[in-house]
C-alpha cells in the first residue's frame, strides 16, 4: 500500500487530498500513474504536466515506487 497525496487542482480533481493505493511489490512510478488515472480519469488531461515527489523528493516518472511510500503529485506552478 501507498499514500497518494494530491495538490493545488489535482485535490479538486480527485475529490480529495490523500488516498491509500495497492501496492504489494517495488513498481515503475509511471505504472502507479497510468493506474491511477484509470481511477480517476479526470487526472488525464494534467498528467502530461505532474511533477511527482516520493517522500519528498522529486523523482523521474522512471522512478520505483516501493510499499509504503509516499506519493505527492504537484500540479504545475504558474503566478506572476
Amino acid at each position: 500500500m501507498i499514500e497518494i497525496q494530491f495538490y493545488g487542482v489535482l485535490q479538486e480533481v480527485a475529490g480529495k487530498r490523500s488516498t491509500s493505493f495497492p501496492l504489494e511489490e517495488p513498481t515503475a512510478l509511471v505504472e502507479v500513474l497510468e493506474r491511477l488515472q484509470e481511477q480517476l480519469p479526470g487526472l488525464a488531461a494534467h498528467m502530461p504536466r505532474l511533477a511527482c515527489a516520493i517522500d519528498d523528493e522529486i523523482v523521474p516518472r522512471t522512478h520505483t515506487i516501493e510499499p509504503g511510500a509516499t506519493l505527492a503529485l504537484l500540479p504545475p506552478v504558474s503566478g506572476g
